[in-house]
């Protein structure tokens, strides 16, 4: 809790509506403010106690915690109106894809940056963020930081930015990943023979009860597998086609993928 600071958010979309809902609700402000153009967006979350903006303003100087959350490519538009209006010892936190700590101060001419990637299960307080911060973020602020980011979920603090970019495709994109596989299980269980509700509720809470036992357990994903493989039974049968057909590698590729994206947005930045 950090009630003695006042905190503002650009942009109020899917992310930045989650971690300002958690962070409301946690207390970790003293204010906070949310500058959102976009009406439908802001009509979304009833608090009198945030106060919303439409544009950059002076306003934002009374802010000692300037949160990013924006798309990569609104950056650089962004940055022409902050620029002016950031005083030294403000921090700028950012949540967007393939920009880098050197990117957000090279466009506005701040040098206090700290470089976050959440991910969507923060809408319901399961969230994991990875982050990093520039050298001049002192320990206070960075367990401010750290006290947000927990609010929503869990954060793992790297000291290399890279990790930030690798991290963007694993967790940052996962989600996605694993909605599609669960798109796909529960097709399989309606081309099979099962009605689609029924298929679409196996589908959901063994997924669910899966990733539950994983992070509750002893026992590493490896372990749990092995455990649930009969010798000769349906589930060695499955696990054998997945084995057929290079699942590690494909999984691999789908996330070096997700890395080549991050690249190039983080190119497509600088031009």
């Amino acid at each position: 809790m950090n009630q003695e600071e006042n905190t503002t958010f650009i942009g109020f979309g899917n992310m930045g509506s989650a971690i300002v809902k958690a962070i409301d609700k946690d207390k970790c402000f003293k204010q906070i403010n949310v500058i959102e153009p976009d009406e439908i967006k802001k009509s979304s979350y009833k608090n009198s106690k945030i106060n919303f903006e439409s544009k950059i303003s002076e306003n934002l100087s009374n802010s000692k915690y300037v949160w990013l959350c924006i798309k990569p490519q609104l950056f650089k538009k962004i940055s022409l109106d902050l620029e002016p209006l950031l005083l030294k010892d403000q921090v700028l936190v950012s949540i967007m894809a393939g920009i880098t700590k050197k990117q957000i101060i090279k466009e506005t001419n701040h040098s206090k940056v700290i470089r976050i990637m959440p991910n969507t299960p923060a809408q319901i307080s399961k969230g994991i963020s990875v982050w990093n911060a520039t050298k001049n973020i002192n320990s206070s602020e960075k367990k401010i930081i750290e006290n947000a980011l927990n609010s929503f979920g869990k954060s793992i603090y790297v000291d290399k930015e890279e990790i930030i970019n690798l991290s963007t495709a694993l967790s940052g994109s996962g989600p996605g990943f694993y909605y599609k596989i669960l798109e796909s299980f529960i097709l399989a269980g309606e081309k099979v023979g099962i009605e689609k509700e029924i298929s679409k509720k196996l589908a959901i809470e063994t997924f669910i009860g899966s990733a539950h036992l994983v992070d509750l357990s002893k026992s590493s994903p490896e372990d749990l597998r092995i455990a649930v493989t009969s010798p000769g039974g349906t589930t060695e049968a499955g696990l054998r086609y997945l084995e057929k057909i290079n699942i590690d590698e494909i999984i691999t590729q789908t996330i070096t993928e997700a890395v080549n994206r991050g690249i190039e947005l983080s190119e497509e930045s600088e031009k």
